[in-house]
């Protein structure tokens, strides 16, 4: 099986000025809970189902993160994520 390339996903990526934006983030931020349990899950198996043609998808761990924060936050819809 050929290597997978994911689009660049870099959490602790520097913004326009000198700062990195997990410090604009409350250190009691229901969002830093769902970064680190997301970050410690295998997600191997969700490799697996994604194609070598096309492409490069998001990051699976990225997406998850996204999806399980929007539904703490009483989203749900695919548009309104967005």
């Amino acid at each position: 099986m050929a290597k997978l390339h994911f689009r660049p996903y870099i959490p602790n990526q520097t913004v326009l000025f000198p700062q990195r934006i997990d410090e604009n983030i409350a250190a009691t931020d229901p969002v830093r809970i769902v970064n680190a349990v997301i970050d410690n899950l295998n997600l191997e198996s969700f490799k697996k189902l994604y194609k070598e043609t096309g492409r490069c998808p998001y990051h699976p761990k990225m997406m998850l993160k996204v999806i399980i924060y929007a539904y703490m936050n009483n989203i749900y819809s695919c548009r309104k994520i967005e």
